[in-house]
């Protein structure tokens, strides 16, 4: 039981490292790598601008 908490626990962390890690590119991209991938600036900020807690 402690094991599949622990396991549980550590899936949860690198989940939001790479969602972190995804948002940090998505905001560096410049205008025109983000029309390529069908995204706006304004949804990047909106985004970034999101409570954690909500994502």
């Amino acid at each position: 039981m402690v094991i599949r908490a622990w396991r549980t626990l550590m899936d949860i962390m690198r989940i939001r490292q790479e969602r972190s890690r995804a948002r940090y590119q998505l905001a560096a991209m410049t205008e025109r790598e983000l029309l390529d991938c069908g995204m706006s600036r304004s949804e990047i900020e909106y985004e970034l601008r999101r409570p954690r807690r909500r994502r």
